[in-house]
């Protein structure tokens, strides 16, 4: 579940950068380039979704397609001023999008949209849930917890902390339910229910990461792995404290990997120094983050770890998927995103031993 914030990104619009070991080089030419500053990114097999603002364009770095642009829908479609989309989720089939509205510093409001890809038509999910500290009550709704991974995006209500961490009331709103039930989309089965109040940190299109929610909506620590029909699986191994300040995650053959305010945590092994929220993507083996201004690369079988480039500026978002890697770089003026193949990541890595 990623944090709901709104980014701005600035960067210079010629950016260079140098492979370790290597010469200095430039990125590739831009896949895409497009106006507005840039406020959510998302890759999933051959395709990237990015938001500008309002802007979403869904680009197929495979077959290098024009790009195709979502239409704008609620508060983006009548009051686009106020309001950007700030999360994206991609499925095989199916785009999720998070939108804002903030027309003042006195509140927020926040929708889910989701739809088929590439261009929509995109359509609400469920009501709207936000805080204001100028009525009673100060929040209101069910926010959503929502991750995405092997083709599927699972997504499930949870309840609203908004106000409470505003520190406008004292509980959530939209308390807790006995359980919880998760809608699959791009899956066979189009959702489950299991019991208790939970989070979702990730999913490989196969199974559920989650983590248990108190009373209040804040974690627990206990961490439960399920299958598609709710069947409990092997639980991880993973400490407590790890569980509750993790935001998200991926779930891979290598095992549980959780992003948190401390870094990014794997199977006996953690990465530190990246920062409140670090930015990082994982697919084919290989988790890419970005740790200051450079970019590495690690391979998850081994654990082998080697700087890839090093931008001239930390403000940079990174999404993976069968193309390899983007790299998203914003001005105040315009977006773009540069494609960096596998076999030219894979030359940064030593040859990998056999298993």
């Amino acid at each position: 579940m990623r944090a709901v914030a709104s980014v701005v990104f600035a960067a210079a619009a010629s950016v260079a950068a140098t492979f370790a070991g290597a010469p200095a080089t430039k990125l590739p030419p831009p896949s895409f380039t497009g106006s507005g500053n840039l406020s959510a990114l998302a890759a999933a097999g051959p395709r990237v979704a990015v938001a500008m603002g309002c802007d979403v364009r869904v680009v197929d770095l495979v077959r290098g397609s024009k790009p195709v642009r979502v239409r704008p829908v609620g508060d983006c479609r009548s009051d686009p001023f106020d309001s950007g989309v700030i999360d994206l989720h991609l499925g095989r089939a199916t785009l999720v999008a998070t939108m804002i509205l903030a027309p003042s510093p006195h509140g927020e409001s926040y929708t889910l949209w989701g739809g088929p890809l590439p261009g929509g038509p995109l359509r609400a999910l469920g009501d709207a849930w936000g805080w204001t500290d100028s009525d009673v009550p100060a929040g209101w709704g069910c926010a959503w917890t929502i991750a995405a991974g092997g083709g599927v995006v699972a997504l499930a209500q949870i309840p609203n902390r908004l106000a409470v961490d505003q520190g406008l009331a004292d509980e959530p709103t939209c308390p807790a339910a006995a359980s919880a039930r998760i809608t699959l989309k791009g899956a066979r089965r189009a959702a489950l229910t299991v019991p208790g109040s939970w989070a979702i940190l990730a999913t490989d299109g196969k199974r559920l990461a989650l983590a248990q929610l108190d009373d209040g909506a804040l974690p627990t620590g206990q961490l439960s792995l399920v299958d598609l029909k709710g069947k409990k699986l092997p639980t991880p191994r993973v400490a407590a404290a790890t569980v509750r300040a993790a935001s998200d995650g991926w779930l891979t053959p290598r095992g549980l990997i959780l992003r948190t305010s401390r870094g990014i945590s794997g199977p006996g092994w953690t990465i530190k120094g990246l920062g409140g929220y670090p930015e990082a993507a994982v697919a084919e083996g290989r988790l890419l983050y970005l740790k200051r201004r450079t970019i590495r690369v690690r391979r998850l079988r081994d654990g082998v770890d080697r700087a890839l480039l090093r931008l001239p500026s930390s403000s940079a978002r990174l999404a993976a998927g069968s193309f390899g890697l983007v790299i998203a770089i914003g001005t105040e003026a315009n977006t773009s995103l540069y494609r960096l193949p596998w076999r030219t990541i894979d030359r940064t890595l030593p040859p990998a031993s056999r298993p």
